[in-house]
């Protein structure tokens, strides 16, 4: 790739990194994730476009298969790889040729889940802990390990460490985070045994230290071996930061590893799913300082990847000596051409993660990964992430409806090389995400707007706003192709008196005044009514959240599900699951409103 005068700011992350056999040609980091995309357990072609498509965007090193299965009672709820069968062999090579095809190294992240699994799945086997202690997320009530299953274990991993080696994969990691079994073993929450795999640190890392040992004496030790830790569990009863740094240290004193990539948090529970896979209620590189604090104990490359989504900050990283590779993970979701538009000063071109949460709460709920920002992040077989020009004849495309899917018509259309306009019917750009994003915490919203309609301006798209268009508005540029993107209109519900409600759109565009008592009906599940929600307790009001639905925000996943329901709780918004508002009248200078209930007509 053409490369131009890479700003002094960024030359520190394009430092390559050695570690014993690999060669990274940047300081940019992919981290291990599962997408979603191993079909069965199955590397597929769709997941291997995806991982190389970063590799081909400039990334350095690329972490794939997280959480993949080492052992038969690991499961693959969420899509994970079958790392535990001789068959995964040529898969893991079909995936390293696409990656190194571009130049960057790959490693694979090994995980047994511990309780972290469900009976009911794959193999329909038992889950296995240090203690019988559940899990909130996973609801198993695991086995308690005995010996002989630990010694399986270690076996286990070994295999599926020599199968990554056989199958080309630069390296693997060893997955010690986000409550797997290994941490598990580590963490006095979940581990109450009275044996030599319990009571102090030195006996509850003894296990994954076995798990290590075992792996060394299968593949050698010229084979680079990492674990992902966390810095700090951030639970109460949990590993402290303190315990997570004397962890980190021993490990890398043991001589076993050759590099340590740091997490904050755990994921037992959906506020600590929350922390762990952040969204935008969780500042940027909130946990840097707890990778920076144990890069300063220990004398290997230290990773680290939570929720940096820009340059400037990673640069900031590795210059600083905070750390030694910068994960950047779903910042390469929504743009995996970062890099390359940074080397080639495309830098306005990139385009911006800005934490919504939709990648990994899909995921969450055993389903594929998806970009809410970018349509291309895992369609790369059919569609491609550099639009080129059409070739065609120049055509006049009008577009009605400046939100997100009309500003993404109208620039797709531009690159391809049509004259576009757009008819906005309000003042600004961005439909709904306007509304959105007065919501508290999920102000970022703005960014994907921001990026849209600065795209528009850099391609000449002639935008006009305070134009509701109309028919005859259309017909007179007489328009090759015309795109409707008008969007929805507020529902206000099927019940008696729905006619004196407000929606959510009348609150957050301030056309509706609340009083000191308010009631949000929400039959939807999704973010608007907890959004909004919080913002009339944040002015105030007291709020009460009624929802024929058995929780609140039945449509989202963990990680916004935890931020919201921290939120919502924070301001004592009462809540009413199971409950349908049937009856709306007005009462005095109020109203008065029937709730019933879904379950006994009441």
């Amino acid at each position: 790739m053409t490369k131009f005068d890479i700003p002094s700011v960024y030359q520190a992350l394009f430092e390559p990194l050695t570690i014993k056999s690999m060669r990274i040609p940047s300081r940019f980091l992919s981290t291990s994730h599962a997408p979603g995309y191993a079909s069965d357990g199955h590397i597929t072609e769709r997941y291997a476009l995806y991982e190389a498509e970063k590799a081909k965007g400039g990334v350095g090193l690329v972490q794939f298969g997280g959480a993949t299965a080492v052992s038969p009672e690991n499961s693959f709820k969420y899509g994970q790889i079958n790392g535990g069968v001789d068959t995964v062999i040529p898969e893991y090579q079909q995936m390293a040729d696409a990656i190194h095809e571009h130049g960057a190294l790959c490693t694979v992240q090994l995980t047994h889940g511990g309780r972290r699994e469900r009976w009911d799945n794959a193999n329909w086997l038992p889950a296995f802990s240090p203690s019988c202690r559940r899990e909130l997320i996973h609801r198993t009530f695991p086995a308690e390990m005995e010996d002989h299953d630990c010694r399986r274990i270690c076996e286990d991993y070994a295999a599926a460490a020599l199968r990554a080696r056989a199958g080309g994969v630069d390296g693997v990691e060893i997955s010690c985070q986000a409550g797997t079994l290994i941490e598990q073993f580590w963490s006095p929450a979940s581990n109450l045994r009275q044996d030599d795999y319990g009571g102090s640190l030195e006996n509850r890392m003894r296990f994954g230290f076995q798990v290590l040992e075992a792996i060394r004496d299968e593949i050698g030790d010229d084979y680079p071996i990492g674990i992902r830790v966390p810095g700090d569990e951030l639970l109460d009863g949990g590993l402290t930061r303190e315990d997570c740094t004397a962890i980190a240290r021993a490990h890398a004193e043991s001589g076993l590893v050759d590099f340590i990539s740091v997490v904050g948090g755990q994921a037992s529970d959906y506020k600590s799913s929350a922390k762990i896979w952040p969204t935008m209620w969780v500042p940027s590189a909130a946990y840097l300082d707890l990778a920076g604090g144990i890069r300063t104990q220990v004398r290997l490359p230290v990773f680290h990847a939570t929720r940096i989504t820009d340059a400037a900050t990673a640069a900031h990283a590795v210059k600083e000596g905070l750390v030694d590779m910068v994960g950047m993970t779903r910042a390469f979701i929504a743009d995996p051409h970062h890099v390359r538009k940074l080397i080639t000063g495309r830098q306005n071109d990139i385009r911006p993660c800005v934490g919504a949460g939709y990648c990994v709460d899909r995921v969450l709920k055993g389903t594929d990964a998806l970009c809410c920002h970018n349509v291309v992040t895992s369609r790369e077989k059919h569609l491609a992430h550099t639009i080129e020009p059409s070739g065609q004849v120049r055509k006049r495309v009008v577009v009605v409806g400046g939100g997100p899917g009309g500003l993404e018509s109208a620039r797709v259309a531009a690159h391809r090389g049509h004259d576009v306009v757009l008819f906005e019917a309000t003042a600004e750009l961005g439909g709904q995400l306007v509304l959105a994003g007065k919501a508290g915490w999920r102000r970022d919203l703005s960014g994907i707007v921001d990026w849209l309609g600065g795209q528009l301006e850099n391609l000449g798209v002639t935008v006009q706003l305070n134009r509701l268009a109309q028919a005859t508005d259309v017909e007179a540029l007489d328009p090759d192709v015309v795109i409707i993107a008008t969007g929805g209109l507020p529902n206000r519900g099927d019940f008696v008196g729905n006619t004196l409600a407000n929606s959510t759109w009348d609150v957050f565009s301030k056309q509706a005044p609340w009083g000191d008592a308010v009631l949000v009906f929400d039959e939807h599940g999704g973010h608007g009514a907890l959004s909004c929600a919080e913002l009339l307790a944040k002015g105030g009001a007291k709020v009460t959240l009624a929802t024929p639905d058995r929780v609140a925000g039945s449509e989202l996943g963990d990680t916004n599900i935890g931020a919201h329901m921290s939120e919502l709780y924070g301001y004592s918004v009462k809540m009413r699951q199971d409950t349908r508002l049937t009856h709306l009248e007005r009462d005095g200078n109020g109203l008065l409103a029937e709730l019933t209930n879904i379950y006994t007509d009441k």
